[in-house]
């Protein structure tokens, strides 16, 4: 992995200010001996072979000490430089993604609040999965896009609760229907049910297993694009699963026929609405579903590889150390 300084300008201002400083070191006491006291015949001293040897030895020791010193500089300039290395964490994943999908019309209102305490239990149940919301009556509304943020997802679950039972709170300005009236008719369920599948990012290309939680009645008032089975084949087309919640199951009405043929039809499933059994049954077979390989984004990193360098520093520093106390002696 290549290392480069992350702050280059520190190195130069710590060997100038350094090196510096250790001239001055250097310059300062010259200049106190230099004002000492003349001695005569010093040269019978200097000449002597010993003198001249313990001479040599503490010049080696203060040149060795030098060298030491502007190392330890060098070294430690470049630690406080910061040598870093950029480092990409991939990290793998396998996840699902689940629609829920809504209808709030008129025949709906009075079970939609229990409907979303399921959805909410499904929600709760999941672990990484991307949820979204989309409503629908006569037109279609997205309540909030995929996502893995379980406490938003919550949150805007609750909110709708809320609206739906009357309790939303005195600063809350949320009408839970806006948008879903833009069309001719009411409960157009084909198309609440193809807007939902659209829903998915990346139709073609992702590897993510789909699902759709639909939630109605079917019982459709008006002209739709969608039939509910061209609607439920557009889910097959996509690989779109479909779990049908119906509320108002009165065994083995139309409605209820149509809709369980177009769920099961997509390798999903149609539930009454049974709060006890719904949301565990829903979960089991979203689960069951092998999750998707997702390769995510990588994670670029830039991290400080300082390496051996600072060891090396109070190396040198010991070094520098060692040699003070030996020309002391």
């Amino acid at each position: 992995m290549d290392v480069t300084l992350l702050w280059p300008w520190v190195l130069p201002v710590v060997l100038v200010v350094g090196i510096a400083l250790v001239v001055v070191g250097l310059v300062l006491p010259r200049r106190r001996r230099d004002r000492g006291l003349p001695v005569a015949h010093v040269d019978r001293m200097t000449g002597l072979a010993a003198f001249r040897g313990a001479l040599l030895r503490y010049r080696l020791w203060i040149a060795g000490a030098l060298v030491a010193s502007i190392a330890g500089l060098a070294v430690a300039g470049t630690v406080a430089s910061r040598p870093s290395g950029v480092h990409a964490n991939q990290e793998d994943d396998y996840k699902r993604d689940i629609v829920l999908c809504l209808d709030v019309s008129g025949s709906m209102v009075d079970v939609d609040a229990e409907i979303l305490g399921v959805y909410q239990q499904i929600a709760a149940e999941l672990d990484g999965e991307r949820v979204g919301m989309r409503i629908f009556d006569a037109s279609s509304v997205m309540a909030f896009p995929l996502t893995s943020d379980y406490d938003y997802i919550q949150e805007q679950l609750g909110r709708y609760v809320r609206a739906l039972n009357g309790t939303l709170g005195p600063d809350e300005q949320f009408n839970y229907l806006a948008g879903t009236a833009s069309g001719l008719g009411a409960s157009l369920v084909g198309d609440g049910l193809a807007s939902c599948v659209l829903d998915f990012a990346d139709l073609e290309a992702s590897d993510r297993p789909r699902s759709i939680i639909l939630a109605t009645d079917n019982v459709v008032n008006g002209q739709q694009i969608y039939s509910l089975p061209q609607a439920g084949q557009l889910a097959v087309d996509n690989e779109v699963r479909v779990y049908a919640i119906n509320p108002f199951d009165f065994g083995g009405d139309q409605y209820s026929q149509e809709l369980r043929e177009t769920a099961e039809g997509t390798g999903g499933a149609y539930f009454a609405l049974d709060f006890a059994q719904t949301v565990p049954q829903i979960v089991d077979r979203v689960n069951a579903i092998e999750a998707g390989y997702i390769e995510t984004p990588p994670q670029i990193q830039v991290v400080d590889r300082p390496g051996a360098l600072p060891l090396v520093v109070l190396v040198l520093v010991a070094g520098v150390c060692l040699i003070a106390w030996r020309v002391r002696l």
